[in-house]
């Protein structure tokens, strides 16, 4: 959509929207690349497995799966505008998957497989799902958080299904792979998104189908107008988050481009050696991700790709320093909320790279900095960043929310939730956001401490617990074992499994520790100081045995 430019000006005042009034984003990215004289045999996918075989599934191969799939649901009772919660590792199933509920017009509910029950649960019920599709690894806890969804009639699991769900592959064999695709409204309702976070009851935001081409221009942007000859893609997102959906893998169909899948959990330095076997040339990684390829590029071989992205978040001074030493590119920030979708990025070939910027506004949208009643401000002047009418990447509504008044202004302004200034440049200088009290960041995932300590309060072998964050990015519990029961290595690692299991991975404290009792303050309240600063135990495990 965005065309090769020498100047960020050039590139604005050459752009044009161009999105159809009838559009499906699942036609667009897999059916469309079958027709019109197109190759549908050209791969769509690589997928490499913890066993190191490698899996090539072409455009055509998706298309009639999809449609098995879209079949499958359809004969099951799903219907256009229903809601399917899908949850899958990057894979084959998660392609398949998103696509075939695309194709029928329901909406797409992408889940992260690391929540637990718990997230699960209410992402279940409060998007009213009448389906669900999901992995081996979820299939349990899906099963364990039916009671909360009375919405939920179908479940597909595949591989090990347990009882009471049917099984993916055994299901699409039996069905027929000839489907059309709902002919949707640009406009239609397509995904449904919360946050990757297990924190809360979030809101969930809805979004179109117009909302993939709206992401493409900052996107094409900050991957060197994206896509060029011989380009293959991989990214360290998760595909069931807005990132890794939206602002790579379907960006990459909607182009023909090929996306490459490595095991799910890989550490950078094997994440480096797949993208080095399949020849991968366009990188898309959220900075946490980035900072960890950078380092392990620096003492292990890794490919050189042409187009290096991250975001949403703007790298630091040695953050782009590190990603140029190690990749020979520059790494190019797009930026974005999940409500207004991608709305800027910068590209060093068309602007100067800041350090704490993410760039300029997109060609096609206008961001700035606006008052409470949402007039632009001067530049340099704090305000609320915020997008302007008619950027067709933001999203439709907050599910479940009556008062609109929560992102947008009464003129029209969409709010990013972040406060910041524009200067004279048009260079965007968002403020770091503020964590909410009692939060801490894992795993570049905020987590809050008081639901971690309640998960652990209610297993029966626990009487008290506390959840501590001991340094930036580890945390700790301290438990007071139920009566009878030993405070051992074998009861801290069941705990952090039922921590796992219940609530995220991201959310397992690192460290657990027993004690006779938990002190207290004169509030009641447990004495926080007092656990940081009780001395080490002289029984501990060695190093290699800490639980």
């Amino acid at each position: 959509m965005l065309k090769p430019a020498k100047s960020y000006e050039e590139a604005c005042r050459t752009f044009r929207w161009r999105i159809p009034d009838r559009y499906n984003i699942a036609f667009d990215v897999c059916d469309r690349q079958t027709m019109a004289g197109a190759d549908g045999h050209r791969t769509a996918l690589i997928v490499e497995t913890a066993d190191g075989s490698v899996e090539r599934h072409t455009f055509h191969m998706l298309r009639l799966l999809s449609n098995r799939l879209a079949n499958v649901l359809t004969r099951a009772g799903v219907m256009p505008g229903d809601r399917v919660v899908v949850s899958f590792p990057q894979s084959l199933e998660a392609a398949v998957a998103i696509l075939a509920v695309l194709k029928l017009g329901a909406v797409a509910v992408p889940v992260p497989v690391t929540l637990g029950e718990v997230p699960l649960a209410w992402r279940l019920a409060d998007s009213g799902a009448s389906a669900a599709v999901v992995s081996a690894e979820v299939g349990p806890r899906l099963v364990s958080a039916r009671e909360a969804a009375p919405s939920l009639s179908v479940m597909v699991v595949a591989d090990r299904a347990p009882q009471g769900c049917t099984e993916l592959w055994t299901a699409l064999e039996g069905a027929s792979d000839i489907f059309a695709p709902l002919v949707t409204s640009a406009e239609d309702a397509a995904l449904l998104f919360y946050p990757e976070h297990a924190c809360g009851k979030p809101a969930g935001v809805l979004h179109a189908h117009r909302s993939l081409p709206g992401n493409l221009p900052p996107v094409e942007m900050a991957l060197g107008f994206f896509p060029q000859s011989g380009d293959i893609l991989w990214s360290a997102a998760d595909w069931m988050g807005f990132h890794g959906l939206m602002w790579a893998l379907l960006p990459a169909w909607h182009h023909g481009v090929p996306v490459v899948a490595g095991p799910f959990g890989q550490s950078a330095e094997d994440q480096l050696a797949v993208m080095g076997r399949h020849g991968v040339r366009a990188i898309y990684a959220p900075p946490l991700q980035l900072s960890a390829l950078a380092q392990a590029a620096l003492d292990a071989p890794h490919p050189l790709p042409r187009a290096l992205a991250t975001g949403p978040a703007a790298l630091t001074e040695p953050e782009q320093a590190l990603a140029l030493r190690a990749f020979g590119v520059p790494a190019h920030e797009i930026w974005g909320s999940v409500e207004s979708g991608a709305v800027a990025a910068n590209n060093s070939s068309l602007m100067e790279q800041l350090a704490n910027s993410p760039g300029r506004a997109a060609p096609g949208v206008t961001v700035d900095a606006v008052d409470g009643n949402g007039r632009p401000l001067r530049a340099g002047e704090r305000g609320m960043l915020a997008v302007a009418p008619g950027a067709p990447g933001t999203f439709v509504a907050h599910w479940n929310a009556t008062d609109p008044s929560r992102t947008r202004l009464t003129s029209g302004w969409l709010m990013t939730g972040l406060v910041g200034t524009r200067d004279l440049d048009g260079y965007l200088w968002p403020d770091p956001q503020a964590l909410p009290q009692g939060c801490v960041v894992m795993d570049g995932f905020t987590v809050a401490l008081d639901e971690v300590t309640a998960a652990l309060s209610r297993h029966p072998k626990v009487a008290a617990a506390a959840v501590l964050e001991i340094k930036p990015g580890e945390i700790k519990a301290f438990v007071v074992p139920a009566a009878g029961v030993a405070g051992d290595v074998t009861l801290a690692r069941e705990l952090q499994d039922f921590v796992t299991t219940r609530r995220a991975a991201h959310e397992v404290p690192r460290r657990v520790e027993f004690v006779a009792d938990l002190p207290h303050a004169e509030d009641g309240s447990v004495a926080h100081d007092q656990l940081l600063s009780m001395p080490v135990r002289l029984d501990a495990p060695s190093r290699d045995e800490r639980w």
